[in-house]
């Protein structure tokens, strides 16, 4: 079944395959179902818009139960008679839940052409021979690729280090062992140098940290050397001139080979050796492997000295604190943005998407006195205001079905106040005993007469989504006991469980129940 549903949520984004499948079978009640199917969903989406269009609402009941359900039906999909009566008396004024008998017989019945389908594809899956088959490439486009190939590999040969016969095996990649990092906080442990220059403003923190610490000339060295390496081989000209201003600027007593430089003696020897000697460091530009090992040095201390000193200081970690406030405050505001588009009540996880059944089965458990009873007592260890959400829930059944029977206006008007004063804006503290929007309560009490029968749709809603989060557990928890040993159960963890302290919570549990009993 819940492979099935999730078919039918993507059948519009898969070329309506089953559909095709159910219209080919020559089989009408199937055909009819999944149409059904689809406009019953357009109908859902009316609960879920902006704002409740009463007209549109009422309009697409009406077709849906003069088109499939309706004895002169045209698409009839052959729901049993009773069923159709029970629609037909409350179709007026019609509510979300008024075709779910209807959705669950079509979704039972589609599970057999589903079952075919699946089986039918199995079949020819298997049919289907594999071939295989080796082509010999001999063209233009071939010798093309081929030529592409050695020029990169050429381009490879002159600016990566690890070259045969270069007399320097590669530095190992640069770990983060030194005495240094361990100074840094835990959670800032994290940060490397490439992510530093994904940064531009903390780069710029890091670039003026090091010339607090007249070590800035580190950074320019390994910045001029990313430069010439960025350099096309191409452009030989702008290579080479690089290569003379690096070799001056840098290659000398008083940076590279003199007392502060980054790399050891014995590695200032070996960059000496690679180089072919201090004669022709002084007269011949430098070619691009000795670059890039003296660039592995400067970023080795770079990333083992000044970097974990720059991330244990109090500025890194004050600036840090700062944007990690700024991002939650963005995110709360976007959630509050969010929640005021959509409403809270929406389905908008995936969770409900592929749960229709599991919703009419936790609507029919709610209308069940007893299920409801141990559903009740269930969420009440769960938190304050869950019970008084089970027995809002049914209330506004019971007014659906006040409005269903076209009773009084007074009758109506009556129950209405009834809820709001019990549940929405109670004389006992706190006013508001369920767990919606404060929003959503104002907008009751401030426009019960313009919202008509559909007054508390969305607290309604809210309430059903926050309960429905339970329902897995409570299943879980019912699956192997009978339903004495249920209640019992649970009133052993209430006792169990702390009291609550505030004594006019538990008044108002007491208030609510007595009122409904």
């Amino acid at each position: 079944m819940e492979n099935l549903l999730q078919s039918l949520y993507v059948e519009n984004r898969a070329g309506f395959f089953f559909t095709k499948f159910c219209e080919n079978s020559g089989n009408k009640l199937w055909k009819n179902c999944v149409y059904f199917w689809f406009d019953l969903q357009a109908y859902h989406q009316l609960f879920y818009q902006e704002t409740l269009h009463p007209f549109k609402v009422c309009k697409q009941a009406q077709y849906l139960f003069a088109t499939y359900i309706a004895p002169s039906a045209t698409l009839d999909i052959g729901l049993q008679q009773e069923k159709k009566r029970e629609i037909y008396m409350k179709i007026q004024p019609p509510f979300e839940d008024l075709f779910d008998a209807a959705e669950e017989y079509i979704l039972l019945l589609l599970l057999e052409p589903w079952t075919k389908m699946i089986k039918s594809d199995q079949v020819a899956y298997g049919k289907v021979e594999l071939v295989e088959e080796t082509r010999q490439l001999d063209s233009t486009y071939l010798r093309k690729l081929q030529a592409l190939h050695k020029e990169t590999v050429f381009k490879k040969a002159e600016d990566t280090t690890c070259e045969i016969g270069t007399g320097i095996s590669p530095l190992p990649h640069v770990s983060k062992k030194t005495e240094y990092w361990n100074m840094v906080p835990e959670e800032y442990r994290h940060f490397n140098f490439n992510e530093l220059l994904n940064n531009k403003l903390e780069f710029e923190h890091f670039r003026q940290f090091l010339e607090a610490h007249f070590s800035s000339m580190d950074l320019m060295c390994w910045t001029d050397i990313e430069q010439f390496r960025r350099i096309t081989y191409r452009d030989r000209k702008q290579r080479e001139a690089k290569s003379i201003y690096i070799k001056n600027k840098y290659l000398n007593k008083k940076y590279f080979f003199g007392p502060n430089s980054p790399a050891s003696v014995y590695q200032q020897d070996q960059i000496m050796n690679l180089s072919g000697g201090w004669g022709k460091i002084l007269h011949e530009q430098l070619d691009a492997a000795v670059l890039i090992e003296i660039q592995k040095h400067v970023l080795n201390r770079l990333e083992n000295v000044w970097l974990p000193l720059f991330l244990a200081s109090e500025q890194f970690a004050a600036r840090q604190k700062i944007k990690v406030q700024i991002k939650d405050i963005a995110e709360e505001l976007l959630l509050q943005k969010r929640e005021r588009k959509i409403g809270v009540w929406k389905p908008v996880e995936s969770k409900w998407i592929s749960s229709s059944c599991e919703i009419i089965a936790f609507r029919k458990a709610l209308l069940n006195p007893v299920t409801a009873r141990q559903f009740q007592r269930f969420v009440a260890l769960k938190g304050d205001l869950l019970e008084n959400g089970v027995l809002f829930w049914q209330e506004v059944q019971k007014y659906k079905d006040l409005c269903h029977s076209h009773c009084d206006e007074s009758v109506i008007h009556k129950k209405i106040m009834t809820i709001i004063n019990c549940f929405i804006n109670s004389s006992i503290p706190p006013a508001l005993q369920i767990d919606i929007p404060v929003e959503q309560a104002q907008k009751i009490i401030e426009h019960r007469k313009e919202l008509g029968p559909y007054v508390f749709r969305e607290a309604q809603m809210t309430v059903f989504g926050v309960l429905f989060k339970f329902w897995p557990q409570f299943c879980e928890f019912r699956k192997n006991l009978t339903d004495e040993k249920i209640m019992s159960v649970l009133e052993r963890r209430q006792e169990y469980s702390k009291p609550v302290p505030n004594w006019e919570r538990s008044m108002t549990r007491l208030y609510i129940v007595t009122l409904f009993i």
